[in-house]
């Protein structure tokens, strides 16, 4: 279980003018609220909290530290400013170490696909977090799949995890990752060779219709012809 430390303190006004004159400061206003705890609105320093996160995750506990009592809480909900991206608000949830909590579990995936290495499949992560159910002290620092023996076609569902101490939530029919066969894409040759087999065809075609109009005439008219040469009367 990753624990990361930060500190905070109590703010003893509420209000949009109190988180403001916070911001100001270069604070964040924050919350905190559990089912065994009074909620309590905070003030976060925002270079602290940048730092706590940059070595967190979605299942890092934070051991909050507020005016010297250490409270174990998870990042539940933060507000984003719209223009800036800025954090304007967050929500802390406080936890007891002796009840069971679900949180989101990031998937690293390790190792490089046969069929991708081999055979030039494609590697399709259709997940990368699971929804887990367990005690705080049994939360996994992080979670491993191993992908390297997957071939083309291969598939790694739910149903196939196992986590030590944990419960998973998430649907057990899900895909986690796929192995997808190469598309099919058509070679410059091989389009080359269809163009001048039309080509070649269009060509024979024009031949055709060039002998009915320019070579001999017609039976017809090689008939009439004739007829008109023994008509016509000798001598003249």
């Amino acid at each position: 279980m990753k624990e990361i430390a930060i500190a905070a303190t109590a703010r003893p006004e509420t209000g949009k003018g109190s988180a403001r004159r916070t911001r100001r400061e270069g604070n964040i206003p924050a919350v905190v609220y559990g089912p065994e705890i009074e909620p309590m609105v905070l003030a976060v320093p925002e270079r602290e909290f940048r730092a706590a996160m940059k070595a967190a995750d979605s299942s890092s506990i934070l051991n909050l530290n507020v005016d010297g009592k250490e409270n174990r809480v998870i990042l539940r909900e933060l507000q984003r400013d719209p223009v800036t991206n800025k954090v304007v608000h967050m929500d802390f949830h406080a936890i007891s170490m002796t009840k069971p909590i679900n949180i989101s579990l990031p998937i690293k995936f390790i190792g490089t696909p046969i069929g991708v290495k081999t055979d030039g499949g494609i590697m399709q992560a259709t997940m990368r977090e699971l929804e887990i159910s367990c005690l705080p002290a049994n939360i996994p620092d992080d979670f491993e799949v191993d992908v390297a023996e997957l071939g083309i076609g291969d598939s790694i569902h739910v149903r196939d995890l196992e986590i030590p101490d944990v419960e998973i939530l998430t649907p057990e029919r899900r895909t986690v990752v796929v192995i997808s066969a190469p598309t099919v894409i058509k070679s410059e040759d091989t389009e080359g060779e269809e163009e001048g087999e039309e080509g070649v065809e269009g060509v024979e075609g024009e031949g055709v219709e060039g002998e009915g109009a320019e070579g001999a005439a017609p039976e017809g008219a090689e008939a009439k012809t004739e007829a008109k040469t023994e008509d016509k009367p000798k001598g003249k």
